[in-house]
């Protein structure tokens, strides 16, 4: 296989509504907002392993987390995965295939993640977008960690079209609704909806949190604000109506999600 080479190809510009993937992937109408990687810089690589839905190696060895989504995990030590963990995976190998295993990495503002793993989103080689085709199936979910927040309305209109179908992981029971927070399970984990009034705005020294009634928490990150335009001051929430998204962890005892970009917090009327 050919070896990841960091040459820079020209510019791209991608339109089409409909991405065609040959081989045993159906094809899936894309949003509007899903285009080429326009005028940005890209660089061509081959892809010699996909680990799960998101995470695949480099013919050089280099290991790329796809930016952008989230796709259920494959916990191989255990031979378990959660519920179309092993179907993400296939998906994004038969897309690949596809194209003889050939891509267009395109990067966002970090470069690395913490595991030093690279950023990039990912494109086949006519530049369709590989991270809105399993968003658009139903095998992700929308995951935003700023800055990394290119092409994000292309991927939330792609995964809010498999939401509203019910494909696949939307048609699970903890993905479908959205928990009234005095719902939420106090042993939930992973991504969930969650909605309720907020009752408390507390601060610390690094964050704001956002006291739902039942008990739930959601945690700004002051660091984070800059990506909330409009919110100044979360006190101002207090006694709105919010829903917010994202992975769900527990902290003696009460539910907690930190909302690190304004697409996943919205306010209600």
């Amino acid at each position: 296989m050919a070896r990841h080479t960091g040459f820079k190809t020209g510019a791209l510009w991608v339109g089409a509504l409909v991405a065609l993937v040959a081989g045993p992937v159906q094809a899936v109408n894309l949003p509007a907002s899903c285009v080429g990687p326009a005028d940005r810089p890209v660089e061509q690589a081959r892809v010699d392993h996909v680990h799960d839905g998101d995470t695949v190696r480099l013919a050089d060895g280099t290991r790329v987390r796809m930016v952008g989504l989230d796709t259920p995990e494959i916990f191989w030590r255990e031979h378990s995965a959660e519920p179309y963990g092993h179907e993400a995976r296939q998906a994004l190998i038969d897309i690949l295939q596809a194209h003889d295993d050939r891509v267009l990495l395109v990067y966002d503002q970090e470069r690395y993640d913490r595991y030093q793993r690279l950023l990039a989103h990912l494109f086949t080689p006519d530049g369709t977008s590989i991270h809105a085709l399993l968003l658009a199936r139903g095998l992700a979910v929308g995951l935003t960690i700023p800055p990394n927040d290119w092409n994000l309305r292309c991927y939330r209109d792609a995964e809010a079209q498999a939401r509203e179908a019910g494909l696949k992981v939307w048609g699970l029971p903890h993905l479908q609704r959205v928990f009234p927070a005095r719902e939420l399970p106090r042993d939930a984990q992973g991504f969930r909806r969650v909605s309720g009034k907020v009752v408390r705005v507390g601060e610390s020294r690094h964050a704001y949190w956002i006291n739902l009634e039942g008990d739930v928490a959601f945690r700004i990150d002051r660091e984070d604000m800059m990506y909330f335009p409009g919110l100044d001051n979360p006190r101002t929430l207090r006694g709105r109506e919010v829903i917010g998204r994202g992975l769900v962890y527990t902290h003696q005892g009460q539910p907690r999600i930190r909302i690190r970009h304004a697409a996943d917090l919205d306010i209600l009327e």
